[in-house]
C-alpha cells in the first residue's frame, strides 16, 4: 500500500519521528560536550593560577596540551579552604580546586560568613607563592581574579584577572596586563604593620602607593569593583596567616 506523504497522519508522523532524532541527537551532543567543556574550565583555571604564580606566561601555557599543564599543576600546587575566620576547612571534605569562586561570591553575597575561601600554594624550590582567587561585581556581570602573594604572604607578586561582560576599551581593561602591571610594577602590600589595609582602586592619584591602584579612566563602576573585591577579598586569608586578628 502505498504511502501518501501529502496526508495529515504523514506529516505528524515526519514531524514526531524528527524531533525524536534531533532531540537525541542533541542530548548525546551535549553530554559529549559537557565533559570536553568542564574540561577547558578546569584547565583555564590551572592556567590562570599558574600564571598569577609568575611560573609561566599565558601565551607558553597555551602552546602546551591540558595533561602537561595538569602535571605541572600537581607537582607545584597545594591547596587549602578557609572559612571566614581562617580556620582550614579543608579537612571537611573541601577541595579549593572544586570550589567555582564566581558561583560561590553569588551564593554567599548576602552572608560572606559562610563563604568558603580556597587557596593555591605554589612551591618551585624556595620560590614559593601563594595564589588568592576571589569574585566581585564590574558593571555588567562578574569580574574575578587570581591574586599571588609572595613569601611573606603580604607582598603582591602577581595578579590575573578576568571578566565576563565589561565593556571592551573600558572595564574590560581589567584583563590586559596594563593594568595587571600595575600590582607588581611597584609594590603593594594588604598589611601596613599588624593593620589591615588590603589594597584599593582609586582616581585622582595614589596618597598611599602600597595600598592604592589607579582606577581605569572612564570605567568608574568596574575600578570601585575590582577594588571593593580586595578590600573585602584578603581578610580571611590574612587571618589564616596569623597577619590579623
Amino acid at each position: 500500500m502505498a504511502v501518501n506523504k501529502n496526508s495529515t497522519g504523514y506529516t505528524v508522523t515526519f514531524a514526531i519521528i524528527l524531533v525524536i532524532v534531533c532531540g537525541a541527537l542533541l542530548a548525546t551532543l551535549a553530554t559529549v560536550l559537557k565533559e570536553r567543556q568542564k574540561a577547558n574550565v578546569s584547565n583555564e583555571k590551572r592556567q590562570f593560577i599558574l600564571v598569577a604564580a609568575g611560573a609561566y606566561k599565558m601565551e607558553e601555557l597555551k602552546e602546551m596540551e591540558q595533561s602537561q599543564i595538569s602535571e605541572i599543576f600537581t607537582n607545584k600546587i597545594t591547596e587549602d579552604v578557609f572559612d571566614v575566620h581562617g580556620t582550614s576547612i579543608a579537612k571537611e571534605g573541601v577541595t579549593a580546586f572544586g570550589i567555582d569562586i564566581v558561583k560561590e561570591y553569588k551564593a554567599t553575597k548576602n552572608d560572606a560568613s559562610i563563604r568558603k575561601y580556597p587557596m593555591f600554594k605554589f612551591t618551585d624550590g624556595d620560590n614559593i607563592k601563594y595564589i588568592i582567587p576571589m569574585a566581585g561585581n564590574g558593571l555588567w556581570g562578574p569580574i574575578w581574579g587570581f591574586i599571588a602573594l609572595g613569601k611573606d604572604k603580604n607582598t603582591i607578586e602577581g595578579v590575573v584577572f578576568d571578566h565576563k561582560s565589561e565593556t571592551p576599551g573600558l572595564g574590560a581593561k581589567i584583563a590586559e596586563d596594563n593594568f595587571q602591571d600595575l600590582f607588581t610594577s611597584s609594590t603593594k602590600k594588604i598589611m601596613s604593620g599588624d593593620k589591615y589595609l588590603s589594597v584599593n582602586v582609586v582616581k585622582g592619584g595614589l596618597k598611599n602607593p602600597e595600598h592604592e591602584i589607579d582606577a581605569i579612566a572612564g570605567a568608574t563602576i568596574t575600578s570601585n569593583g575590582v577594588g571593593a573585591m580586595l578590600r573585602s577579598g584578603f581578610k580571611p586569608y590574612m587571618k589564616a596567616f596569623g597577619l590579623v586578628n
